[in-house]
């Protein structure tokens, strides 16, 4: 073997390795984009399901909050991710309620009794 096929065997090992790893990057940028794309809708809805449910039954903040995130957990599990970082869906549930304010103001909570 001479040291050109030594040299054409070693770029073609490196060339298949790297194009090995960026292919995986690339699925988990497209996977990270779908996340962040469908992670603020799903957490407005959460957050508004948990404002409701405290009409009917008395839920303190923190319970809501709670309630909100792990409603958008689930639906991303059931979609077929995983959620390696849970402080992600935190402060998309965060966001939302602070978005919506006004709008959560119209349904009228429950009193602990």
């Amino acid at each position: 073997m001479d040291f050109t096929d030594v040299v054409v065997t070693a770029l073609v090992t490196v060339i298949t390795a790297v194009i090995t790893f960026l292919g995986s990057e690339i699925k988990k940028n497209v996977q990270a984009r779908t996340i962040f794309n469908v992670l603020e809708p799903l957490a407005k809805d959460a957050v508004i399901a948990a404002q409701k449910l405290g009409v009917t039954e008395y839920l303190s903040g923190a319970m809501k909050k709670n309630h909100a995130v792990k409603a958008v957990v689930q639906a991303l599990l059931d979609a077929g991710f995983t959620v390696k970082d849970e402080q992600v869906v935190i402060n998309a549930v965060e966001q939302a309620y602070a978005q919506q304010r006004d709008l959560l103001k119209q349904y009228p909570q429950k009193k602990e009794d």
